[in-house]
């Protein structure tokens, strides 16, 4: 299950540009995922809220699909 890694790199990238600093909790992230990207949105929902970090626990994960093979982070929803 590659969605796994999907999510930690997307946490990751999310901590580097301070997206996360001073959260507590995600309540939601919004994803374009590209149609050819082989990933499924069931799998890396269950990854983001299965991560080892707290704040993500029960995030609801939004997908867009579009025609690409790409991953877009439209918005991320914090408390």
């Amino acid at each position: 299950m590659h969605e796994f890694s999907i999510a930690l790199e997307i946490v990751d990238t999310l901590e580097e540009n301070g997206y996360l600093d001073g959260v507590n909790k995600v309540n939601s992230v919004k994803l374009g995922i590209g149609k050819y990207s082989g990933i499924d949105k069931n799998y890396l929902g269950f990854a983001f809220q299965n991560l080892n970090d707290e704040r993500f626990k029960g995030v609801l994960l939004e997908v867009i699909s579009n025609d690409s093979d790409e991953i877009k982070i439209e918005e991320i929803m914090v408390d």
